[in-house]
């Protein structure tokens, strides 16, 4: 296959600067990828000036069929709030340009099905799914990434997921025996360019709902580690079903989005230790490593 090209929305944040080095590194580029390109509103800004250094191209002002003439591969990497009708409209942009691939702004947990829980981020992400499916005409394959939890956030997030690091104390929704996948930046990025090359090469090669898991632990395995690796017991506390679904009703939104999360770690929304594509995409770790919880806790003694 001709080497491809490929566009980015959301390429001037941390996981966007890290795709782009991937996709532009020796072993990619150019034997496999022609062309990176990045829309921003700020064509001067630090971020779109670092990815021009790496040899990135920008685009200026926001995402059109015209801009995505030529490209194979269309990335969103925004985040923050679930703005359906943004995402829509760029969407629409990508069919009518004839992308090949499109990989819509997910990296989190499957909140696919009937779930315990609703969250609007959540339900904007899936009627976006629906709506970039209906328009596509099956032409453009959509692969969504499930990648559970970033694994550097575990700790710098603390209490927001139940870790209270200062009086040790781990509180889970639901049972805290449940595994939860985790992966780096780094393999999130790795993963993010297997998949662009492998579906642009082959639709069918790549499922449209592609979960991964460098690393799995529960929230009882994880006290363990610390724990260890502290020389200190950590406790861990379960919140029961009923209280957990209260707690998913009160709040602002962003703090009932962190609770849903919780509750979807506790009951196997983000175990893909079974159901994953990491054979498919980094086969016998051939590509890269798989960076685990034992190591990250090993660099950061769990703070």
């Amino acid at each position: 296959m001709s080497p491809i090209t490929v566009a980015i929305l959301g390429a001037t944040g941390d996981l966007g600067l890290r795709v782009v080095r991937r996709f532009l590194s020796p072993e990619y580029s150019p034997s496999q990828i022609s062309k990176v390109k990045f829309f921003t509103r700020n064509p001067s800004s630090a971020g779109a000036q670092e990815l021009k250094t790496l040899g990135a191209e920008p685009i200026e002002g926001e995402v059109t069929a015209a801009g995505l003439k030529g490209v194979d591969v269309f990335i969103s990497l925004i985040g923050g709030a679930a703005d359906v009708d943004y995402m829509n409209k760029y969407a629409k942009e990508a069919v009518d340009a004839g992308v090949k691939v499109y990989i819509p702004s997910e990296f989190g947990i499957d909140h696919r099905g009937n779930n315990d829980f609703h969250h609007e981020l959540f339900d904007g992400k899936e009627a976006h799914y629906h709506y970039a499916s209906s328009i596509s005409g099956g032409k453009v394959k959509i692969v969504s990434l499930y990648v559970g939890l970033f694994l550097e956030d575990t700790f710098g997030l603390g209490e927001t997921l139940g870790l209270d690091i200062k009086n040790g104390v781990y509180t889970s929704f639901g049972p805290a025996e449940t595994p939860i996948s985790f992966n780096s930046r780094e393999d999130i990025s790795s993963s993010i360019v297997r998949i662009s090359v492998l579906a642009a090469a082959d639709p069918n090669s790549v499922p449209d709902f592609t979960r991964i898991s460098g690393s799995a632990v529960s929230y009882n395995q994880l006290a363990a580690l610390v724990g260890k690796a502290r020389g200190t017991e950590i406790q861990v506390v379960e919140v029961d079903d009923a209280e957990s679904k209260n707690l998913l009703s009160t709040g602002d939104p962003w703090t009932r989005f962190w609770r849903a999360l919780r509750y979807g770690y506790g009951h196997g929304l983000t175990d893909f230790t079974k159901d994953n594509a990491n054979e498919i995409l980094n086969p016998g770790q051939k590509y890269w490593k798989w960076k685990t919880m034992e190591e990250w806790v090993e660099e950061t003694k769990g703070v």
